[in-house]
């Protein structure tokens, strides 16, 4: 059967998440500046019409795109976060989950945003999606380590410093697998769990 035939039948919703993940798939392997509507719509087999019938323009397209991208990270760490009773990272730990789990996307989302932040125009829009995300994780990370701290889980810390380390490092384990092109970040995000540990004061044995 022809694909495009497929794709042209597809429900409204199902037809409007295609969109944005091509787009996404777009978006992440080059720059959004030289990504056309035309490109995207030609990687979904739709028209170019379809597109604009769901977003207004390719700036409303990559908005929803970017917020396509942090709704999967955030809704795939609540699905985790009550099935780590054994992980004494608790809600870290799911949080690093997600990050493996879902990779390619957080790798494409990744670049995204760094495309973004060198342009000379900024979206209120976009700045505040990207905000809510930081803001959200360093909410998490902080969260958890104050009850695992009050809890006698953990050596007491700084939890602000803490939460801010944990988030740049995993900025810095996406940028560096796409600026050296290998293949570590699952390898990478286990040993900042294992240093996380090891920084908090967790036993070999709790772990």
């Amino acid at each position: 059967m022809n694909v495009k035939a497929v794709r042209q039948r597809l429900d409204p919703a199902k037809r409007s998440e295609l969109i944005l993940d091509e787009a996404l798939n777009l978006f992440g392997t080059s720059h959004y500046s030289i990504v056309t509507v035309r490109d995207i719509a030609l990687a979904c087999g739709i028209n170019v019409g379809l597109i604009y019938h769901y977003f207004e323009n390719k700036d409303h397209l990559f908005r929803s795109v970017l917020a396509h991208a942090l709704n999967q990270i955030m809704a795939g760490y609540e699905a985790r976060r009550g099935a780590r009773d054994n992980d004494p990272l608790s809600d870290i730990g799911a949080w690093l989950d997600i990050q493996i789990e879902i990779a390619p996307t957080v790798t494409r989302m990744v670049k995204i945003m760094a495309d973004y932040a060198a342009l000379n125009a900024r979206d209120a829009q976009v700045d505040q999606l990207i905000a809510d995300f930081y803001r959200d994780e360093r909410v998490l990370v902080e969260e958890t380590l104050a009850r695992g701290i009050a809890a006698g889980l953990y050596r007491p810390v700084d939890t602000a410093k803490m939460a801010r380390l944990i988030g740049l490092h995993l900025d810095g384990i996406f940028h560096a697998s796409a600026s050296r092109g290998d293949d570590r970040i699952a390898a990478d995000i286990e040993e900042l769990r294992e240093f996380i540990l090891h920084f908090l004061g967790v036993r070999p044995d709790a772990a």
